[in-house]
């Protein structure tokens, strides 16, 4: 019996801790490191050696969300998300903006802000980059699930 293998690795602050496992498994285990004192560094919940193309922001009419300040964190959710099924573990800035005003619901005063403020969804390196926390990971795939993106 194949099972696939997804994987996650967590930075400790004594070392790493790699956790690989079906994907319900990885992101079970992911939930216990949801602490301050972890970054999770890279994460992969397709199995490995199968390419996830990355979602098709043109199919998108709209970002779902009953504000601005909502559609701006639910893009960057959807980016994240999309970067993460790649490999990619941080997502720039300048991506999440340019999805944004290709919507129509870029603030450009709030933009940094609202992303800032959402600590639970995103991890701020300090960089210009964001990263989806494990809560973050969950509620994308959610919201990729509801909009048939995936």
């Amino acid at each position: 019996m194949t099972q696939s293998v997804c994987h996650a690795v967590v930075q400790a602050p004594q070392g790493s801790i790699r956790i690989e496992g079906t994907a319900a498994f990885v992101q079970t285990e992911l939930a216990r490191y949801a602490q301050p004192e972890f970054d999770i560094i890279s994460i992969a919940l397709q199995p490995v050696g199968q390419r996830n193309p990355a979602i098709d922001f043109a199919r998108l009419t709209e970002i779902p969300g009953s504000n601005i300040a909502h559609k701006t964190v639910n893009a960057a959710l959807l980016i994240g998300y999309s970067d993460s099924l790649q490999g990619i573990r941080q997502t720039p800035l300048w991506r999440i903006r340019d999805i944004v005003k290709q919507m129509h619901c870029h603030d450009t005063n709030n933009f940094s802000a609202v992303l800032r403020r959402e600590t639970t969804l995103f991890s701020h390196s300090g960089e210009p980059t964001l990263a989806l926390n494990v809560e973050g990971m969950q509620r994308a795939t959610q919201l990729a699930q509801q909009l048939q993106l995936t």
